[in-house]
């Protein structure tokens, strides 16, 4: 056997060996853990949900956020029921951010239920921004008793820069005036179904939106199960 072919019928075998070798440790390699995204529990009888906004602010968002002009961000959190249907009650947020390229820090305004007239925060640099954008701890959504049985998830959306001003205005008036559907807090199922209709028109993504799920529940024994 000439010497040439015979070096390229072992540099082919070697190729075949090393690729054998990569399945075997790819097949058994031990999987990756996935991360619940969204969690939810029961505080003081009231649902609360809590989610890791991580995938929505990857690296290359520093940027356009530093970029000198205004950016918001808009958060809505959804009690639905699993099946789908009308939510029992919105939580909405807004995050306006403005780059001071001299002083080199954020200028924030945050509005949702608790500070509806606007909460300005002044923040040193990206590191102490992306938690704020990133973190949704405890969104008081709604008392256990709106909740008639069924298993419920509670769905996120966030969205960078939105475009529809109909869906800031709603934004602006579910935080002035937060809504249940049924129980004490009262409010209007038709308004939160109109609401409903821009957030969660399919759950799918869009460019800037973002969808994050908790796992189904049920409230059972003054417990989320």
């Amino acid at each position: 056997m000439p010497t040439l072919r015979r070096a390229a019928l072992l540099a082919l075998a070697l190729a075949a060996a090393g690729a054998a070798l990569l399945l075997v440790r790819f097949a058994t390699a031990p999987a990756r853990p996935v991360a619940t995204p969204g969690a939810v529990a029961l505080r003081q009888g009231r649902i609360v949900a809590t989610f890791d906004l991580s995938e929505a602010f990857p690296p290359d968002v520093q940027r356009q956020l530093g970029n000198g002009l205004t950016n918001v961000v808009t958060l809505h959190v959804s009690l639905v029921p699993e099946k789908g249907d009308q939510p029992v009650s919105i939580y909405g947020r807004t995050i306006e951010i403005l780059y001071d390229v001299w002083k080199e820090a954020y200028q924030v305004v945050v509005k949702d239920p608790e500070h509806p007239s606007g909460r300005a925060l002044h923040l040193g640099g990206w590191k102490e921004l992306r938690p704020l954008l990133t973190e949704a701890n405890d969104v008081d959504l709604a008392p256990a008793s709106a909740l008639s049985g069924g298993t419920w998830v509670a769905v996120a959306r966030v969205e960078l820069n939105p475009v529809s001003k109909e869906l800031l205005e709603r934004t602006r008036d579910i935080i002035a005036n937060p809504r249940t559907g049924t129980g004490a807090d009262g409010g209007s199922p038709s308004v939160l179904g109109a609401m409903a209709s821009f957030l969660l028109r399919g759950a799918q993504p869009a460019p800037g939106v973002h969808f994050f799920r908790s796992r189904p529940f049920t409230v059972e024994g003054g417990s989320v199960r």
